[in-house]
């Protein structure tokens, strides 16, 4: 039986990766291991509640495993103390790997981050000097280094793909681009302080399309940063929910100060919604702040994007049924 286990697998992206694997039939077993049982469910699917915090319980799992992906990982950035991410990020790496060690699996592609890349205005490649400036950067930067050295003491056999992603956005998101739809149908949005923020990006369903791709690879090691190789910024984005969306929203570029001025007041204050629509400082200067990522190695490895942004929007919309994002 070829069987395939799905680390962190109720999330956001792992939901998308499981719909994609049932739709294609490419396994005959899918295991969800997660400290969150997945929102649906079917005969080929089974839930293995999972902390990978901990030691993970091999006879949990009927089977051995062909493939292991690992999305586990806390993620939101600002949103929890410094500790979680290393506790979830660095010990879920060790412990995965444990378990591939244990269980004979040969196969992982673990999702990593342009994080590790730290700020700058500066185009970053796979060969870029890594430096995070925040926790969750740098719990990402050494689970990298984790499987690595997982996948160095049996090179010739192993296989191990490991994808730094910029901001995934699509249904289920729930991140600065439903931020921005929600921000666009209500009719404001303010552009922070420039319109020429690069904003490395990419659709939910071409890293799952990517990711089964992996499927019937060759053993060996590969890296590579994901992101639409367009260089598209914030005020891209903004066009594109309006054109595709058909939001008629004022968009005044207003300048940074003043807009930290004014979200430091409503702080102040203690309104509700404010950290709820992510009005907060530490979001607003990612909007502000670039993320220039070269994706010139994943498109010479023979990948093609199958959505541009605006047919990216227009299926997002499409799975929405048309209403307002989520």
């Amino acid at each position: 039986m070829k069987s395939i286990v799905i680390f962190g697998g109720s999330g956001f992206v792992g939901t998308h990766l499981k719909a994609m694997i049932d739709e294609q039939s490419a396994f005959d077993k899918i295991y969800i291991a997660d400290i969150r049982a997945p929102k649906t469910m079917n005969d080929r699917c089974e839930y293995v509640p999972c902390d990978v915090r901990r030691p993970i319980d091999a006879a949990a799992f009927k089977e051995r495993p062909s493939f292991i992906v690992n999305f586990a990982a806390v993620h939101t950035s600002p949103g929890h103390p410094a500790h979680e991410y290393f506790e979830t990020n660095i010990l879920g790496a060790r412990n995965v790997c444990a378990f591939a060690e244990s269980h004979g699996v040969d196969t992982i592609v673990f999702t990593s981050s342009i994080s590790v890349y730290g700020p700058g205005e500066d185009e970053k490649t796979e060969e870029s000097v890594q430096m995070p400036n925040i926790p969750y950067g740098s719990s990402k930067a050494i689970a990298e280094y984790i499987h690595r050295e997982w996948f160095l003491k049996n090179e010739d056999r192993r296989t191990l793909c490991i994808l730094r992603p910029g901001v995934i956005y699509g249904p289920g998101e729930g991140g600065n681009f439903t931020r921005i739809a929600n921000a666009l149908e209500k009719g404001f949005f303010p552009l922070p302080g420039r319109t020429d923020t690069i904003k490395a990006c990419l659709y939910v369903k071409d890293i799952c399309r990517f990711i089964m791709e992996q499927f019937e690879g060759h053993a060996g090691y590969s890296l590579y940063n994901f992101c639409d190789p367009g260089k598209i910024t914030i005020g891209d984005i903004v066009k594109a929910f309006k054109k595709t969306l058909g939001y008629t929203s004022w968009t005044p570029l207003i300048p940074l100060p003043v807009i930290n001025m004014g979200v430091g007041l409503l702080g102040m204050f203690n309104v509700p919604f404010v950290r709820k629509m992510g009005m907060v400082p530490e979001r607003i200067v990612k909007l502000v702040r670039s993320t220039n990522i070269s994706s010139k190695k994943l498109a010479m490895s023979g990948f093609t994007f199958k959505y541009s942004l605006e047919d990216a929007l227009s299926d997002w919309s499409k799975d929405c049924g048309g209403k307002r994002l989520f």
